[in-house]
């Protein structure tokens, strides 16, 4: 639920409408949320690690910016996504809750739980709906991390969601299981879900993810296996798809990304059948991209604090959202995946992937924050 942080006032619940009292710019910084990350063993303390961390992971939301032309009398309507759950903080065993705004949900298996996929951040015309037809910008949430062994078997054992957003606001797909391996979780395009993950024929126990759908991420497959449990999708104007079970012993996959829309901006979105917006002249857009193998300020993260010797070394993280250095960013590590819990024996649950936000002002005024938050309250101008 967003809540507005401002000198004016706070407002906040699921569907909180600004009146804009006269022909005004508009402009508007969205973070998407970030997938939880996925566990390691649930039932007992072996194959737990105090070393290697980023490896699980939830992906990082998706970053956007977008200037409108707004005309006298239109309202706007902020819905702010909420962050994928941790494989397993809603208990051992459970399936993790993708984010509030359409993440897909974790799954797990006899030794491990998967998470949640992120919701995404969304401005609206008129009224916050549940459907494309009202959006004028999204920035999506990130997938959610598989579950597995504390430790990965080489560097193919990534498991870590998607994050961010590529070329035109396509989700980044989620990175591979380590075992029974055939194609990775893909980001939601312009026009359909990502694709869920593929495991190979041979493995034991099923394996394949599902894919994302219209401003849902896709839930992680119930294939009950040993090891591997695949990571849900993160939402968006198309949903990331479900990460693919290992089947066997080893890490599932991550789940992937969902995309980004910004309406007028000329982009091919023709496949969701769009109507047409009175009142909202399209101005400029920047999709903000994210790269595998470096997070969201440039660092280069590897699997543990010391960089190890090849083949591991550097990983395809994605926990981080880029612009944390944009003074516009919010901080309070919005937008952010769950971390992977390395807390040797005594941990395995994964942790919560943080919640989007969205950064506005009108007419060159001063940058508002909206905030998600669990409280619902009303905002005067």
């Amino acid at each position: 639920m967003p809540v507005i942080n401002s000198t004016r006032g706070v407002f906040g619940s699921q569907s909180s409408i600004l009146a804009i009292g006269g022909d005004s710019t508009f402009e508007v910084f969205l973070f998407g949320a970030g997938g939880g990350s996925g566990s390691s063993n649930r039932v007992n303390d072996g194959y737990r690690t105090s070393v290697y961390y980023r490896t699980k992971e939830g992906g990082a939301g998706g970053v956007v910016y977008a200037s409108y032309k707004i005309k006298k009398g239109t309202s706007i309507g902020f819905s702010v996504g909420g962050g994928g759950r941790g494989g397993g903080q809603q208990g051992n065993p459970s399936d993790a809750s993708g984010g509030y705004n359409g993440g897909g949900t974790g799954s797990y298996g006899t030794y491990d739980m998967s998470g949640g996929g992120g919701g995404y951040t969304a401005v609206f015309v008129s009224s916050v709906g549940k459907n494309q037809n009202g959006i004028i910008a999204l920035a999506p949430g990130g997938g959610g991390g598989g579950g597995g062994p504390g430790y990965p078997a080489n560097v193919n054992g990534q498991a870590n969601g998607g994050g961010g957003i590529t070329t035109n606001g396509v989700g980044n797909a989620g990175t591979r299981q380590y075992g029974y391996y055939g194609n990775i979780a893909g980001g939601g395009t312009l026009t359909s879900g990502g694709v869920g993950g593929d495991a190979t024929s041979s493995a034991p126990i099923g394996g394949d993810g599902q894919s994302g759908s219209a401003l849902t991420g896709a839930n992680a497959y119930h294939w009950r296996n040993a090891w591997g449990s695949g990571g849900g999708g993160g939402a968006g104007w198309f949903g990331g798809g479900s990460g693919a079970n290992d089947g066997d012993s080893w890490d599932g996959g991550g789940g992937g990304a969902g995309s980004a829309f910004i309406r007028g901006s000329g982009l091919s979105y023709n496949a969701a059948g769009l109507t047409a917006i009175s009142g909202v002249t399209y101005t400029t857009h920047t999709f903000y991209t994210q790269t595998y193998g470096t997070y969201g300020d440039g660092s280069n993260p590897s699997y543990s604090a010391s960089p190890m010797s090849s083949p591991f070394g550097a990983l395809n993280s994605m926990r981080m959202p880029v612009e944390t250095t944009n003074p516009i960013y919010p901080g309070n590590t919005i937008a952010y995946g769950g971390i992977f819990n390395n807390a040797g024996t005594g941990g395995f649950v994964g942790i919560d992937g943080r919640p989007g936000a969205i950064v506005y002002r009108i007419n060159g005024g001063a940058w508002t924050t909206v905030s998600y938050s669990g409280s619902d309250t009303t905002l005067s101008l």
